[in-house]
């Protein structure tokens, strides 16, 4: 299925959405990318920063198991 998003919140709903498919928890998820569970946290939230730096949403991508395809508009 190809699921394209065009905000941040958008991005986090995905990412959230495939999270819990998968039965994995925000502390489950945090460990497996070696990130912390507080950043998860915030970042499915609104609370705090929903910055995400690239290298974090390849960690993620490869986890939760999508594809991510990034497409340049001139």
């Amino acid at each position: 299925m190809k699921k394209s998003f065009n905000s941040i919140e958008e991005l986090v709903t995905l990412i959230t959405e495939r999270r819990k498919e998968l039965g994995i928890s925000q502390t489950e998820l945090a460990k497996l990318c070696d990130l912390s569970v507080n950043g998860i946290s915030k970042f499915e939230s609104n609370a705090g920063d929903r910055e995400l730096k690239l290298s974090t949403l390849f960690k993620i991508r490869q986890t939760l198991g999508f594809k991510l395809l990034i497409e340049l508009e001139e």
